[in-house]
């Protein structure tokens, strides 16, 4: 079974509008941001294959030296705004012989190898058809305007008691090529739901993240993987 990492690039969105402020473009601890997710890709012994999926090789300005990811050029009608995500998969599944799919979104630079390798041996092993991780809140939810886990006739639940509201964290997603080719979806009909705390699950999309995580990495709370 060929187990492949992919991390999709959107690098090329920021080089063409002319901003130099992207979390793309800065430094964390040293190292630019897609550096993070290319190692721990490249640590698992669970994937036999890594690669950056990328319209342009100007990427390769802000990899490390050790740079040793297969860099797959796709199609530049992929940076469109109105592409989605199973465009790009669509895409990928065409130049690519995976059988199992580790799509890792370079948001997040404290994703654990554990929760990295979790999730490929649930899928590999035939127990799930993909994985993802996510967020679990035991809160008084609310969604379109009513109670989502709880109801106004009865008495206020203790929070313990709740039933707990699932959020995608929407950096790791693990998918077999035949789930996904059934579903055109990144999760299947039986998805092994991976719940990490909020330091992991960190992702960086704007300047104030980038500056907790600036926070997180200078106070020590952080070390490699």
């Amino acid at each position: 079974m060929n187990v492949v990492g992919v991390i999709p690039y959107w690098l090329e969105y920021q080089l063409s509008s002319g901003r130099d402020d992207h979390k793309n473009l800065k430094m964390l601890g040293g190292r630019y941001l897609i550096n993070y997710s290319l190692s721990l890709l490249q640590m698992s012994a669970c994937i036999d294959h890594c690669c950056l999926y990328v319209s342009d090789d100007k990427v390769l300005q802000y990899t490390d030296d050790d740079f040793s990811a297969e860099l797959l050029i796709r199609p530049e009608f992929l940076d469109a705004n109105d592409i989605t995500i199973e465009d790009i998969i669509d895409e990928f599944l065409q130049v690519s012989d995976a059988d199992v799919i580790v799509m890792l979104h370079p948001n997040s630079p404290f994703l654990r190898l554990n929760t990295l390798d979790e999730c490929i041996k649930k899928v590999v092993s035939g127990e799930f058809d993909s994985a993802f991780t996510a967020y679990e809140y035991k809160k008084l939810s609310w969604f379109d305007g009513k109670p989502l886990n709880y109801s106004l006739l009865e008495p206020t639940p203790k929070l313990e008691t709740l039933k707990p509201v699932i959020f995608e964290q929407s950096s790791l997603y693990v998918f077999s090529r035949q789930s996904y080719l059934k579903n055109r979806k990144r999760v299947g009909e039986n998805p092994y739901i991976k719940c990490i705390n909020h330091f992991e699950g960190h992702e960086i999309n704007d300047s104030e993240d980038f500056e907790m995580a600036e926070l997180i990495v200078n106070s020590g709370m952080y070390s490699a993987f």
